[in-house]
């Protein structure tokens, strides 16, 4: 339950953020993926606490758990930089089509 609420709390975040700074409510943003916070980190982060909390922070699950978790958080981390890249290569060959202001 707590990786659902964390997941799902940081997906709200994201929409009320947007709608906060843009003036606008957008509920797709509940289905969609990148920005902060990271639905993936929050997500990652409440199952090893939960593991730690269930299993003891010093059981071999739990070390596994805050395996997975930096993996997923530095993979996450990755693909945001990556994404970043393109969009400014995209944007200084003026390629609007992955920006949204190409429609």
């Amino acid at each position: 339950i707590a990786l659902i609420i964390a997941n799902q709390l940081a997906q709200w975040l994201k929409v009320l953020r947007l709608a906060y700074s843009s003036k606008s409510f957008n509920l797709s943003m509940l289905f969609a993926s990148g920005g902060m916070p990271s639905s993936h980190s929050s997500t990652v982060t409440a199952l090893a606490t939960s593991v730690g909390l269930v299993s003891g922070f010093d059981s071999t699950v739990f070390a596994i758990s805050v395996c997975l978790s930096i993996v997923v958080m530095y993979d996450a981390a990755g693909v945001r930089q990556a994404a970043g890249r393109q969009a400014a290569e995209d944007a200084a060959e003026g390629d609007l089509r992955h920006t949204g202001a190409y429609r």
